[in-house]
């Protein structure tokens, strides 16, 4: 069964294939198949519909079910901020080497000498899974697999931890560069308590194993799974 990946982000790739291994699924990108479009306009208040809004948009330009993520930081003090908009917090724009430093900084300007108890937080993932609804097969769909599967699958991976504070070794409000030289994003400043560790600090194998995009994709694949041994 060959799937789209819909996501340009090689992390994400990785992660989701470190996982979803079994060689009756091939998982396709959209470089490998040679689309090249416009991406949609995330413009859901949810993870789960810009999730399965990406997911519908790619598997009806490509021909073949495909699936997506959504994924962000939800912290309580900021009533679940930046959520949707996690990538996009601080309004900057470019790379990654310029838009994580500055997503990390107003992370920390707006929790501020919060102590520790008051940074509770959590990595979310939704995954949708969507079968094209156009006639047209672009990636080559392989027959019966539109009849898999009648309406998106979706998924939610979470792991939960706080961002580091006042007392944390290399925490300082206006450095946001964080602990951990592994990950991307907000790994650097999130601290998972029970292994006294960021999620920069782990292991690709371990964070893998852990990560809310490693439990959106086991529960993802337990589900595609579930339909193809039917």
């Amino acid at each position: 069964m060959k799937c789209l990946l819909a996501t340009s982000n090689p992390h994400k790739l990785q992660e989701i294939q470190a996982v979803i291994t079994d060689p009756s699924l091939t998982i396709v990108t959209l470089k490998d198949i040679g689309l090249e479009i416009d991406e949609p306009v995330e413009d859901q208040p949810t993870f789960e519909g810009n999730a399965q809004l990406k997911a519908q948009y790619y598997a009806d330009a490509s021909g073949l079910p495909c699936f997506a993520d959504d994924s962000g930081l939800e912290v309580d003090a900021l009533n679940g901020a930046p959520g949707v908009f996690s990538a996009r917090y601080s309004g900057m724009t470019g790379g990654r080497d310029v838009v994580d430093p500055a997503n990390n900084q107003k992370l920390l300007d707006e929790l501020g000498d919060r102590p520790v108890e008051q940074r509770t937080a959590r990595f979310v993932c939704a995954m949708a899974m969507c079968n094209p609804e156009t006639g047209t097969e672009k990636g080559g769909t392989e027959k019966g697999v539109r009849n898999l599967f009648d309406k998106p699958i979706i998924v939610r991976g979470t792991i939960e931890g706080r961002i580091l504070g006042p007392g944390d070794a290399g925490y300082a409000v206006d450095n946001p560069k964080g602990i951990g030289e592994n990950g991307f994003g907000y790994d650097p400043l999130f601290y998972v308590p029970e292994l006294g560790k960021t999620t920069a600090q782990l292991s690709p194998e371990h964070k893998n194993q852990i990560s809310h995009r490693g439990h959106a994709s086991r529960l993802m694949w337990d589900q595609l799974k579930a339909l193809i041994n039917r």
